[in-house]
């Protein structure tokens, strides 16, 4: 797995792989691409984006962008425009990189991929379930984050 020189992967004992910052970013500068192919959902792997009810973005390869972590409080989104993971806020060198999965993941319980979260962060859900079990303002409230499919699905 390629692993550009601006990023680092290390092993934590708590959460596995994570990815790093090996440098300084600025808000609203690109770390790195999402890639991958759609797939349907019983074709997808844990590590797949969901991009529709039975679409997901998924990759026969370990790219740099599996390590990843969830957070309640992320360095980074996905920019669907670009097709980037982008950064939030001003980014330090070794920082965490992370998203949070409620952006683009509707229904984790469904596939048993539901998770206790490790961010640590004050709002932090404690259980990451899939937007779908969101309270409406907890919806409200990751709407400028929100994937095209999970737009839709706050409007309904």
């Amino acid at each position: 797995m390629f692993i550009p020189k601006h990023l680092k992967s290390i092993k934590l004992k708590a959460k596995g792989r994570t990815l790093r910052a090996n440098r300084d970013f600025k808000k609203g500068e690109i770390i790195l691409p999402l890639k991958g192919i759609t797939r349907k959902c019983s074709e997808s792997t844990p590590d797949a984006v969901q991009i529709d009810d039975d679409k997901f973005i998924d990759s026969d390869h370990r790219y740099v962008e599996d390590h990843i972590n969830h957070s309640c409080d992320p360095s980074v989104k996905i920019d669907f425009n670009t097709m980037n993971f982008v950064a939030l806020r001003d980014i330090k060198k070794c920082e965490e990189i992370t998203y949070n999965y409620l952006t683009t993941e509707y229904d984790l319980v469904r596939d048993g991929l539901d998770f206790d979260c490790k961010c640590d962060s004050k709002n932090c859900l404690k259980r990451i379930k899939g937007f779908k079990f969101l309270t409406k303002t907890q919806k409200l409230k990751l709407k400028p984050l929100l994937s095209p499919f999970l737009m839709k699905k706050l409007k309904e």
